[in-house]
């Protein structure tokens, strides 16, 4: 039992040494900080023991006074860039990031009640005024990260600037200054930008999601989410963002055609028409949007009612290379059906009446193709039709016909 008392008693006084150790060291350490000439790198290597010692840890002091090392090694670093000098960026964006980190728990510390119960502070007022003083470091940290293309760690110095609102320390005033910073949205959009780039959809999803309808241009909030939720394949996600663009962009076709796409994969062309309806109610003189329900329609073999769609895009935009091209496809093709009909007529006499009515039908898909060539010229089902058209029109288009082979030719 003796020698039980004498080990715990060795244990105790080896326990206190250590600690009286770091005491000594959290002394050298200011020394070092407060001196004439002061020497970082020892105040760095004498507090850092300190930080870890399960008794001097405890202690604000010993917090605050790493706080002020750290500081003052990205201040010296700061300086450096400010007077034209080489700085070490990462010596710099590491020391901030350690000072912003022990001001916090130095703080949290010195809000403890002592013996009495009492809570007296002695720090708060210092770390308040070092905090406001390194905000915009972090920027610089970040973007000094973003360009190394390490953009976790962008993120992560991005993200001290964003914690800003978050600390204890401030007065409500302060507060809802650092709420109402204009900054936070394009720190933000720039976590939201690293995480993208580093390949973390989550995260970039996180971002991006709270700059919805902020961030200008609103669209491009809407078009990062359309590419993190494809990346992820999250299907639902990416629905409704696809519906929401179809709403507040009617102008941009790209949502509403893969609204469409994704329907009439799935062969519900009831719901892809309910959301082009919407969209046209939002703008009923885009081109677009008619056209898109004119293919709808096609889709569903319903020809009449794609084929009025494709017209009215046209009344809309004349130039509507799309619509020109969709509507003269439909007539051209019952055309080829219709002379697939008089071609296995037997009677001569039939056969010679009905073939002469061929040219009223082929001459209705004319316009529209020549003009949907016209406006794209690599597009080679125009330039298939055309072939067909002026071949069975005849007489007076030879010359066309022989254009329009020859340019078919070279794009076998």
């Amino acid at each position: 039992m003796k020698k039980i008392a004498l080990l715990f008693t060795a244990i105790l006084l080896l326990c206190g040494c250590n600690t009286y150790a770091q005491m000594k060291n959290v002394r050298k350490a200011k020394a070092r900080l407060n001196a004439e000439t002061p020497n970082l790198v020892e105040a760095r290597e004498a507090i850092e023991p300190a930080l870890r010692d399960s008794v001097s840890k405890t202690m604000a002091d010993t917090w605050f006074t790493a706080g002020k090392i750290y500081y003052k090694l990205f201040d010296q670093e700061q300086k450096k860039e400010w007077n034209g000098a080489k700085a070490d960026g990462e010596l710099m964006a590491q020391s901030l990031a350690k000072s912003y980190d022990s001001f916090v728990i130095a703080d949290s510390l010195d809000q403890m009640p002592n013996a009495k119960g009492k809570v007296k502070p002695k720090f708060r007022k210092y770390i308040t005024e070092m905090v406001k003083a390194m905000q915009n470091g972090f920027i610089n940290s970040g973007s000094f990260y973003f360009k190394k293309q390490d953009y976790q760690n962008a993120i992560k110095m991005f993200e001290y600037y964003l914690d800003y609102p978050n600390l204890q320390f401030w007065t409500e005033e302060e507060r809802m200054g650092y709420q109402k910073d204009t900054m936070i949205d394009d720190i933000q959009y720039y976590c939201g930008a690293s995480a993208s780039q580093d390949g973390d959809s989550e995260t970039a999803i996180k971002y991006f999601s709270m700059l919805l309808d902020v961030y200008q241009p609103q669209e491009d909030m809407y078009q990062f989410l359309i590419y993190e939720y494809g990346r992820l394949k999250d299907s639902v996600n990416l629905l409704e963002m696809y519906k929401i663009g179809v709403q507040k962009f009617p102008e941009n076709p790209f949502y509403a055609r893969s609204l469409i796409n994704i329907y009439l994969n799935k062969n519900d062309l009831a719901e892809a028409l309910i959301w082009i309806d919407k969209a046209i109610e939002e703008d009923s003189l885009n081109a677009t949007l008619w056209d898109v329900k004119g293919r709808i329609y096609e889709s569903e073999k319903n020809l009449k009612e794609a084929e009025l769609c494709f017209l009215r895009a046209i009344e809309f935009d004349p130039n509507f290379e799309p619509a020109l091209g969709n509507v003269g496809r439909i007539y051209y093709n019952v055309a080829v059906e219709e002379l697939d009909r008089v071609n296995a007529i037997r009677d001569d006499r039939v056969y010679r009446r009905e073939k002469a009515k061929m040219k009223a039908v082929f001459e209705k898909p004319l316009p529209y193709m020549e003009k949907a060539h016209e406006l794209n010229p690599e597009e080679r089902d125009y330039i298939i039709a055309l072939r067909g058209i002026y071949y069975n029109l005849g007489k007076g288009y030879e010359k066309k016909y022989e254009e329009m082979d020859a340019l078919m030719k070279q794009g076998r």
